[in-house]
């Protein structure tokens, strides 16, 4: 058995070019790299897509795992990823938005009306076909 110190529950799922990312509990460095990695192999077929992140209220982050999620966004934004859609559920979901680097150029939303978000999030897709 391979014990892993990965913290952070989350489900994958790719419908129509859009990843539903359903993610809850406390994320820490090993977390955040390996829902990045499962993310960057579940779209590696794909030229263009749109994340689109579900947070429980329980989700959060520490704080040494906040540079590795802004790398691994960029690594979507490198691997196709044209936006990022969050829907805003909890206290955490504006964690990195103070630490955004500035090759980091994809759109994002924030909002708590998740109705909204996926339609912008189509409207960019479509787009971007």
């Amino acid at each position: 058995m391979v014990l892993d110190n990965a913290h952070g529950s989350y489900s994958l799922s790719l419908q129509c070019d859009t990843v539903y990312c359903d993610y809850a509990d406390g994320f820490n460095l090993s977390g955040v790299r390996k829902l990045t990695l499962d993310i960057l192999s579940l779209t590696a077929s794909l030229n263009a897509w749109v994340l689109f992140q579900r947070p429980t209220e329980t989700a959060g982050i520490t704080h040494d795992a906040i540079g590795e999620m802004m790398a691994g966004y960029f690594a979507f934004q490198q691997a196709g990823c044209k936006a990022v859609g969050i829907v805003e559920n909890s206290i955490f979901v504006h964690a990195g938005s103070p630490h955004r680097p500035s090759n980091l150029t994809m759109p994002f939303m924030i909002d708590k009306d998740e109705e909204k978000i996926q339609h912008w999030l189509s409207q960019i897709r479509l787009s971007s076909r």
